[in-house]
Formats: structure tokens, sequence, C-alpha cells
């Protein structure tokens, strides 16, 4: 098996492959393969069937005799119901690259720098993105300013969220006063009751912090009763698009970013790099279903707890620990089509 090289893995029993980013070039480089990667269609061969995908439809088609049994050793099995993932394993020599590209976003600086050098200095991680970004972007940079664009390119064609992350741990996806959500997504004005009733706490005589010894309500039958819950939880998934693109896109129209990059830490080390296309993380969450958590104070959606919202609670009781935050777990996305870079 070609460890070091490329793992094409199986959805749903089915080879897949992207024809519009230039995977089969990358898989001829890999395996230093001589001949044309000429993809045939079906009624010109009768052997060695795979599928593609092209635009999202998947189509029948065959592959030369050569390339198909050489991807045959690097095959691995996912279950149907996974998503596509193309994994990229460094060399030596990229992961001294890699070395040298954290070396070079001094101490101390946000990940977004990290990322940044990454990808203005990393050619082979460029190359492997256009399976996701096809894009032609040009030099990165941090982004100013509050938008939910973390760093963009300066041509305006790449713009992506980043994010720290370890395996089964939450991120801060967003965070907002109730009145303020309720304000951008008004259809949910008939819930806004439970939900600073959730949210917040009475204020003490100095209206910096919030006051305990007034509890909040939670979202449980004895307080709430069946019924209540019920239309709660079911005004949520009627808006539940409109929830999801508020949390992931802001209130900026104007700047809003395409992708969510994840960058996995392990033992304190990055270790690896995922990219999603937002609108993908969108789509899958929007066929799930908002419940309410066993602890009666928490709300989540999607498969382990991808995306929850709660009371913010913590900031030593100040004011602001009354809001409504958005976790995002990056980890319980891996069923959302992706792609990984080891760093």
């Amino acid at each position: 098996m070609y460890k070091n090289h490329f793992v094409i893995k199986m959805y749903a029993n089915v080879c897949v492959y992207d024809k519009t980013t230039k995977l089969f070039n990358i898989v001829k480089q890999q395996f230093h393969l001589k001949n044309e990667l000429n993809l045939l269609p079906v009624n010109e061969v009768s052997s060695n069937p795979v599928s593609l995908i092209n635009k999202r439809k998947i189509t029948d088609y065959f592959m030369p005799v050569e390339l198909n049994k050489i991807i045959k050793q690097t095959i691995t099995l996912i279950p149907p119901e996974a998503s596509i993932s193309y994994l990229h394993e460094t060399t030596p020599d990229e992961k001294k690259l890699s070395v040298t590209n954290s070396n070079t976003a001094k101490n101390g600086y946000a990940e977004e720098e990290h990322v940044c050098v990454d990808f203005n200095t990393n050619h082979d991680m460029r190359e492997w993105f256009k399976i996701l970004i096809p894009v032609t972007y040009d030099t990165c940079f941090r982004s100013k300013g509050s938008s939910k664009v973390d760093i963009s390119s300066k041509n305006g064609e790449l713009t992506a969220q980043v994010k720290k992350y370890k395996q089964g741990q939450f991120q801060q996806l967003d965070r907002h006063w109730v009145d303020d959500f309720i304000k951008c997504v008004p259809s949910l004005e008939k819930i806004q009751p439970i939900l600073k009733n959730w949210c917040e706490y009475k204020l003490l005589e100095n209206g910096s912090h919030v006051d305990k010894t007034s509890p909040i309500i939670k979202l449980c039958i004895s307080n709430y009763g069946n019924e209540k819950l019920s239309e709660f939880i079911e005004t949520l998934n009627i808006n539940r698009r409109k929830i999801l693109e508020y949390a992931f896109y802001g209130t900026n129209e104007n700047c809003r970013p395409t992708y969510l990059i994840g960058v996995e830490y392990v033992k304190n080390s990055r270790n690896k790099m995922v990219v999603f296309r937002i609108q993908d993380i969108i789509i899958y969450l929007n066929t799930q279903n908002f419940r309410i958590k066993n602890s009666k104070s928490v709300i989540a959606l999607g498969h382990n707890d991808a995306i929850t919202l709660q009371r913010k609670g913590g900031d030593n009781g100040a004011k602001s620990s009354n809001q409504l935050q958005f976790k995002i777990i990056i980890s319980a996305l891996f069923n959302v089509e992706h792609i990984l870079f080891q760093l």
C-alpha cells in the first residue's frame, strides 16, 4: 500500500473521484504514472468500472486498467453514510517545510497567522486543497474587523474562518445577546421569552454582574410543560437554516466566509489541517433536528452534538455571561465532505 501517497476512500462502496479539481493529475504525480489518465465513457470500454463525481452527480465511467490496479491497492473502506474524504500524508521534505512555516509565524501569533503562512508558502498544500478550493487566490492575510472572516486572499477569492481544535473538543462559533439574535432571525420572536429566561440571570444593582440568587429557567417539562417545549423545538427546526447561516456567516452580508479551516492540535503541536465548505456543513446540519439535552440547559444539533446552543456563562459572572453561545465540535463534522492535510 502506498501509505505516504494518495488514499482513496470509498463512498457507498463505489470509488469516487472529483473530475472538476484535477484530482487525476494529482494521482498521476503521486504514483509517477507515465500514461495519460484519460477517463473513458461507459460505452467505450467493458471493464474496470468506477464512478466520477461531477457537480455532485454520480456518473458511471471506466478507467485504464493500469491505474485501476494501482488504486485498488490504496482503497480504504468507510461506511456508506460517511462522506468523501481525501487524505494527503506529507513526505519528510513537506514536514520540514511545515516546521519552517510554523517558526515563521512568531510565537504568540494567532492561529490565523499560522494558516496564512501555510497557504502562502506551502505549494503542495495549496495544490492539494484545489480539490475543494478551486478558486484562484493570491496572498492570504489575517482579516481585520469583527466579521466572521478570519483570513482572506488579497484578491478576495478566498475567505475563511479558522478554528483550532482537538478531537471531541468544542470551540466557540458565535455569541450574541438573545435580543440581537432575534433581530436577525425575527421569525423566532415567539420563543424569545423562553430563550431569555434560559440564558439571562437578573443583574445585580451595579448592572455589570449577574445575580445568581435568582435562578434561570431551564428547558424542562416541569417549567414549561411538554406541549410548550415541543412548540419551542419545532420553531427552532422550522428556522434551522436561518439560525445556522446566522451562526456561521454573521450579520455582515458583504464579508462572509466561504470555508471553515480547522487545525487539529495533538499534545500542543499542530497535527493536521481540515477544510470544509461552510455551505456543505449547513446543508448537512439542516437535515438534523434540534434537541434538548438531559441537562436541560443545552440544545444540540447534529451527530455527536456538532453544534450546541447554551448560555455562555463564565466571565467571572459579568453581564456578558448572559449571552447566547453557539459552540462547534470540528471533529464531529467529518461526515461532511472535507479535505485533510497532514502538517
